[in-house]
């Protein structure tokens, strides 16, 4: 860089310096205004239940406890039905619209349909079985956004006052990732049903040998909500 030996000269070089320096400010305001424009406004982060120890989250990374603790709420909800099955099974459908697949509510809604003598008049909640804990092998993650879970319930039905069944049943469910308004759904999760071959008992004598040697479960009659994947 030349240096000016007059004063005239001196001040042009001194006010080309400093506009090189203004047109560089310039330039880094304008990087820092695109980053900031790029910087998501929320990030979800998928807080597991258990906070008794440090935890590692990163943002939009769902941990299996997360899916379980998920898969019961949605599970044990769905399932109460304080009265009459008939009316309060078709409330807690409405009410959990958003947190249900599609194709799981419409598989729902018309098994209900399909079976109304079934709901009416029947009162029915899951329990907790007393021993279960969770697992990290309950939860099978299939591909990035879908995950198997399995739970163990003890579930009580009433007819008209009357115990029609008490008895430990294992449900497969499945859990996807949903991307619809936080204010719908603050989860960001769904309940897509039950993975085939469904609800059944616990217990060896729900089980029947298959020709290949297999175990194939068979699924308790009438045992509402049945929708399936």
């Amino acid at each position: 860089m030349s240096v000016a030996k007059t004063a005239l000269g001196q001040s042009q070089q001194e006010l080309r310096f400093r506009n090189r320096i203004i047109g560089l400010l310039v330039a880094l305001l304008a990087l820092l205004g695109i980053g900031f424009l790029r910087i998501p406004s929320l990030l979800n982060v998928y807080v597991p239940p258990d906070l008794t120890r440090p935890q590692f989250v990163r943002p939009n990374e769902v941990s299996p406890s997360y899916i379980y603790a998920f898969a019961k709420l949605m599970m044990e909800a769905l399932n109460y039905c304080p009265e009459d099955c008939g009316k309060d099974y078709v409330k807690n459908l409405t009410r959990l619209h958003d947190y249900l697949t599609p194709s799981c509510y419409q598989d729902l809604a018309m098994h209900r349909q399909r079976n109304a003598s079934v709901y009416e008049f029947r009162s029915r909640k899951l329990l907790p079985t007393g021993d279960e804990i969770f697992d990290p092998l309950k939860v099978t993650r299939l591909d990035p956004n879908v995950w198997e879970v399995q739970i163990e319930y003890l579930l009580e039905e009433h007819v008209k006052g009357v115990e029609t069944r008490n008895r430990r049943y294992h449900y497969p469910v499945r859990i996807v990732r949903y991307d619809v308004p936080l204010e719908k759904n603050a989860y960001q999760l769904a309940f897509d049903c039950y993975i085939p071959p469904g609800p059944r008992p616990v217990g060896s004598d729900q089980d029947t040998q298959t020709p290949n040697g297999g175990r194939e479960p068979r699924l308790p009659p009438n045992l509402p909500p049945a929708g399936s994947k």
